[in-house]
């Protein structure tokens, strides 16, 4: 197109919807010609102007490949300006789910989150920066009050036009979340050993532990929400099947997801997603905390008026119903003031005493800490290192785990699960607690008979890419396992 100079441009795989891209000329003294992309191109008896309509509802599609969309916008803001391309496009995708939530009200509600082939970038950026100002009032404890779009005028105009399309609210949520996933520095997460759960895993989990609408679940590494929304998505089905007052359903939906799921991360970036899908997708408040889950001393007011009861000597933390959780494998914990607050910090030595460790893994101070939080009876799934499981000097740990809770099943997973983030091999523990800690080891034999599984068929390659059927659906014997597991596994 541009060694022509032809104007428009339209190109397709053979199937809607096909893409359609205005050139637009430089300004005086400019070199670089600009891009906007047309949701149509005019017929014979039409101008271009016609085409330049507003956006509906109706119009709207869902997305089936998000990343590739990221990937467009990222590619533009590198190449164009320095800002963090995540934080950016973020906030565009928090302002347009916003329009679409509050302003998109039935197929003829026009979309405020769109840029016009003729408008001008500048005047664009204007209606999407108020857009993301209300959405910060309205949805408030994702971005900060100072927070303000940064993106170029072309650079947001760009942005817009290549997301203005989706209908971001009926895609997939696993399609967005992935993106979302990839998008965040890699180099990020495995410094702090956070590998993202892969969702087919989460699945499993949620399918074998069975979220009950009355029941309260808590993620104390919770990432980007995964296990959160996979508890949010069973509960709401349930609901839904339960009910069929639509108002009564979105009601309850909202109060489920208001006032029994949280979640805690210590990364602010992340962390940030996660409260975005706890609003957008529960449409209520969100329960996430930006924290270091295990050490409480610092916690901020509002994270212990949500997870501590009780004030001074007297304070405890909140009991859940359930846990599910994938908490970092990477780091040791050698602080004093964090080891000092646990059991699995202390090790018994061959003259009886307990020696406290100079560094204990992170992953096993997690084990400990979710226990604490989880309610008598209470059910957990727990993502761990497989040589938790098994190595020999890991035995206290196991031995811990039996004395506070009754292990209910155990899957292994392969060593290509969390690639390309680590080769590490991991089991899912299922756990529920005991109503005491067991003073005899012994009795723990006269516990039902633990279920045990093993992945064979992870779903992805060598190389960590997810491997597809035909039908679209994860190459995995997880959902095989889970039925699997439910039908046989003991809960009191």
């Amino acid at each position: 197109m541009n060694a022509t100079g032809c104007r428009i441009g339209l190109w397709s795989n053979g199937d809607p919807p096909h893409v359609y891209l205005l050139r637009i000329e430089p300004a005086p003294g400019q070199e670089e010609v600009n891009w906007r992309e047309l949701r149509d191109i005019p017929k014979k008896s039409q101008e271009l102007a016609d085409v330049d309509t507003p956006i509906l509802r109706s119009e709207l599609v869902p997305v089936t490949d998000f990343l590739s969309v990221m990937r467009e916008c990222e590619n533009y803001i590198k190449a164009h300006q320095g800002e963090s391309v995540f934080q950016e496009v973020f906030k565009l995708i928090f302002a347009k789910l916003y329009d679409e939530r509050r302003n998109l009200k039935n197929d003829s509600s026009p979309a405020v989150f769109r840029v016009g082939a003729f408008e001008s970038a500048a005047d664009a950026k204007k209606r999407i920066q108020k857009l993301f100002r209300d959405a910060k009032e309205n949805w408030k404890g994702v971005f900060e009050d100072g927070e303000e779009l940064l993106l170029s005028d072309e650079s947001l105009a760009f942005c817009v036009s290549a997301l203005q399309k989706s209908y971001l609210l009926k895609s997939d949520a696993d399609i967005l979340g992935s993106a979302f996933e990839v998008m965040i520095n890699p180099d990020m997460k495995g410094d702090k050993g956070q590998y993202f759960t892969p969702r087919h895993v989460i699945r499993m989990c949620i399918d074998i532990i069975q979220p009950k609408e009355n029941e309260s679940v808590f993620d104390p590494a919770c990432g980007s929400g995964g296990f959160l929304i996979g508890a949010m998505d069973h509960v709401f089905r349930a609901i839904r099947a339960d009910r069929d007052d639509e108002s009564e359903i979105l009601e309850n939906q909202k109060d489920y997801s208001s006032n029994n799921v949280f979640g805690i991360d210590f990364d602010r970036t992340i962390a940030k997603v996660a409260k975005a899908y706890m609003l957008i997708w529960g449409d209520g408040r969100s329960n996430i905390a930006v924290e270091d889950a295990l050490n409480e001393t610092n916690w901020h007011v509002s994270t212990n008026s949500k997870l501590v009861v009780g004030k001074g000597k007297n304070a405890k933390f909140r009991q859940f119903n359930l846990i599910v959780t994938n908490p970092p494998f990477g780091g040791d914990i050698s602080s004093e003031e964090t080891l000092s607050k646990y059991s699995l910090a202390y090790k018994q030595m061959a003259n009886g005493r307990a020696k406290r460790l100079n560094k204990v893994a992170r992953d096993k101070l997690y084990i400990e800490r979710c226990l604490e939080f989880l309610a008598p009876n209470g059910r957990m799934a727990i993502v761990l290192p497989r040589g938790t499981l098994k190595n020999y000097t890991d035995e206290y740990i196991r031995r811990y785990i039996l004395r506070e809770a009754r292990v209910v099943a155990v899957v292994s997973l392969t060593g290509t699960m969390f690639k390309p983030f680590t080769n590490t091999k991991t089991c899912v523990l299922f756990v529920q607690k005991r109503k005491a800690p067991l003073t005899d080891l012994t009795k723990a034999k006269d516990d039902p008979a633990i279920v045990f599984a093993v992945s064979e068929r992870p779903g992805k390659d060598k190389s960590g890419n997810l491997v597809h059927l035909p039908d679209g659906t994860v190459d995995s014997d997880l959902g095989e396992i889970a039925k699997k597991v439910a039908d046989q596994a003991v809960w009191n």
